[in-house]
């Protein structure tokens, strides 16, 4: 060929590429569209304004076939990953694989696009639905699967066998896998439960395993903790993936191969025990959310968080602008309530909700620890201490304030894991709620069988029954002191007890790790003035409730979330408590929750490490549906720094904020955005020990 003639093929290649590259843009076309026509049909597309996901049937399966992010349009999926359907049940005495077959599909869009995904097996006989959900805004896409039993007889299905997810995905850079420790102390400290926030970079043949426990009686350094239900994948703080799983508990791995940038993803119910559903019941497989995003960390949990808060949040804490409450301990003797309100006008504080514990019980006497444990499931009142019946619901009321009361274990340790058990479970809470007048129902103890599946489903039918037919009722979640933080019971409770050592430095440590997962307004401080940073009783040695600004360091530990950090009111101490109660009312809460139903919660920056108890710690909460914010922190020890620089987050670069300091008020200045975030403004005058401040961002 000449070289006229080479020329000449040449510029017909260019002319012909040209013109196909023209086509593909004004057709809209774009990588993804071809990658699609890998796919196999039929198929359908889901997203939302972080996440893109693309579900096709393959092998009588549904499989993820693209997860993508919507900004910069990384695809997390190169290897189809078909989701697992129950592969092994039992009936009867015989094993079978159920033959699972596609039957159709039900695409719905009004408040997002629900994509329904129906399958049948004929041994034994089974139905099957996979439900695909994106809601509108950021957040992931959710993935529920529920079987029905339609064989005529019962079908066990083993936890082993019970996968919500077996996902693999593919990063464009270097991984870190972020995990959350439940930091659940009960007044214990393991080594093992640091840190508490596990980053983790992925390598090659690893094998990354974690557990969520549901055992509220396992006091051993494996039972006690683990971790959060919720992982993250972050590349290098520039975009990421997390992966949420909703049950109460579960086993997780993450493993690789040879490619570290190549991870399978694996969750499952647990290794032993199983859940028999009778002919005509549904069995609810552990849901699934997956969801993408771009920033780093917090910015991704922020997302999860906001997703959560708009739909799955309980109503009486998102659609009431003034919850939570303030909380405060009360007596649990008829006398001494009353004699309480003569003494302390906390309505006038500030405070809006009396809690009683054990005490009040039958059994308890003067020492509950020394008391009739059998008893105490009786949620019967103590009638030396009650001799007119239980009356603390009308004497709490007429103070204007709401009663949380405790009520522990199950009632008459009932197995509400059958469907009798619930219903007792169910008759004794809507008695006393009648009768009694409580407005919230405050559990401990053994709440839930311990890797139960019906058991936990027993509670999750429990509250929806409560929460349905008494509007008003509200669950206070303390069981095993925060044991259950997971999405199911996250979704009905207005707050839950984050730890139970009653110190405000271990309440902080435990923020800090469950803030990732949690919106903070769930999380309660249960600290009190009278003990040391962890739950001590002070002595000659360490008087902390005495020492300069160790008030202020405690009541704003309670800042963080929900407030309960005054049980016994020292006269020296009442001013600050009245000071701080009302300053979380008008500014924290509002910032925390938004002002008003359908305003956002609070994004939430881990400006600083997780608390050491030496170092400074703090957080940053930012409210964009109210453009403000604030900083809260801490100097636990005087060998800290007197002053640091702090770097702040998630602020408009270009806008110009007003910086109000509430303690040092020299320090009030106004910066922009980007130099809060890039130089960010130092601190000073945090001298001695327990020094603590308040930032206002407006």
């Amino acid at each position: 060929m000449s070289y006229r003639e080479t020329m000449k093929v040449k510029t017909l290649i260019e002319i012909t590429l040209y013109l196909l590259i023209l086509y593909v843009v004004n057709n809209g076309y774009s990588q993804a569209a071809f990658a699609q026509n890998k796919i196999p049909k039929p198929r359908w597309s889901l997203e939302n304004e972080d996440t893109y996901i693309t579900i096709a049937i393959i092998n009588n399966r549904p499989a993820i076939c693209e997860l993508k992010n919507t900004k910069n349009g990384w695809n997390w999926i190169k290897e189809f990953s078909e989701m697992p359907l129950p592969e092994i049940v039992l009936s009867g005495d015989k094993s079978y694989q159920p033959d699972w077959k596609y039957k159709e599909a039900i695409m719905e869009k009004g408040n997002g696009t629900k994509l329904t995904l129906r399958f049948f097996s004929t041994i034994p006989n089974l139905e099957l639905e996979s439900v695909w959900e994106a809601k509108p805004g950021v957040g992931p896409v959710e993935n529920m699967v529920s079987v029905k039993n339609i064989s005529g007889g019962c079908i066990i299905f083993k936890n082993a066998s019970v996968i919500s997810s077996n996902i693999t995905i593919t990063a464009d850079s270097a991984i870190s896998l972020w995990r959350f420790n439940k930091a659940r102390y009960l007044g214990l400290k393991y080594k093992t439960d640091y840190p508490l926030v596990n980053k983790q970079k992925i390598g090659i043949n690893d094998s990354i395993f974690y557990f969520l426990s549901n055992d509220a009686m396992d006091y051993t350094v494996k039972g006690v903790n683990g971790h959060l239900p919720f992982q993250v994948f972050d590349v290098n703080s520039r975009h990421g993936l997390y992966i949420g799983y909703e049950w109460s508990f579960g086993i997780f791995k993450n493993r690789t191969g040879s490619d570290p940038l190549t991870v399978n993803y694996n969750a499952y119910l647990w290794d032993s025990s199983s859940v028999t559903k009778e002919n005509g019941q549904i069995f609810n497989v552990p849901a699934m959310f997956y969801g993408t995003y771009t920033g780093d960390l917090d910015d991704g949990c922020n997302k999860m968080k906001r997703w959560f808060w708009n739909y799955k949040i309980t109503p009486t804490l998102k659609n009431n602008p003034n919850e939570p409450l303030i909380e405060y301990c009360l007596p649990g003797d008829e006398a001494e309530l009353i004699e309480f309100y003569k003494k302390y006008h906390v309505a006038e504080w500030g405070a809006e909700l009396g809690k009683i514990d054990i005490e009040w019980l039958d059994g308890a006497g003067n020492d509950w620890k020394k008391g009739d444990f059998k008893k105490y499931a009786n949620w019967v009142p103590d009638p030396a201490k009650w001799p007119h019946g239980m009356t603390a619901g009308d004497i709490v009321h007429s103070n204007n304030q709401k009663l949380s009361l405790y009520m522990n274990f199950i009632f008459e340790y009932n197995d509400i894991g059958t469907p009798e058990g619930r219903k007792k479970e169910i008759d004794a809470l809507i008695t006393r709620y009648d009768k009694w007048h409580y407005d919230y129902w405050r559990s401990d103890m053994t709440l839930e069988a311990p890797y139960s599946y019906l058991s936990h489903e027993g509670l999750l039918e429990i509250l929806d029954y409560m929460i349905s037919n008494r509007p008003d009722f509200r669950y206070e979640h303390c069981a095993g002191a925060g044991l259950l933080k997971d999405f199911t019971t996250l979704q009905r409770i207005n707050v839950l007890t984050n730890e139970d050592s009653g110190g405000s430095d271990f309440h902080r440590e435990s923020f800090y790790s469950s803030s990732y997962m949690i919106n903070p307004v769930q999380i309660k401080a249960d600290i009190a003035i009278t003990l040391g940073p962890y739950g001590e009783a002070p002595d000659s040695s360490h008087n902390a409730n005495t020492s300069p600004g160790w008030v202020n360091y405690v009541l704003r530990s309670g800042f963080l979330g929900a407030n309960m950090s005054a049980c016994v009111f020292d006269p020296d101490q009442i001013e600050e408590v009245k000071t701080h109660w009302q300053l979380y009312k008008t500014h924290q809460r509002p910032i925390l929750r938004g002002s008003k139903v359908g305003d956002m919660p609070a994004d939430v920056y881990h400006i600083l490490p997780a608390p050491d108890g030496i170092n400074w710690d703090g957080i940053e909460f930012f409210n964009t549906s109210l453009n403000k914010g604030s900083v809260i922190l801490f100097k636990p020890l005087e060998t800290a720094a007197d002053s640091m620089a702090i770097i702040f987050k998630g602020l408009n670069r270009k806008e110009i904020y007003s910086i109000f300091f509430q303690d040092r008020k020299e320090q009030n200045t106004r910066m922009t955005g980007a130099e809060l975030m890039e130089q960010g403004i130092l601190v000073k005058g945090m001298i001695g020990k327990y020094a603590s401040e308040i930032i206002w961002i407006n």
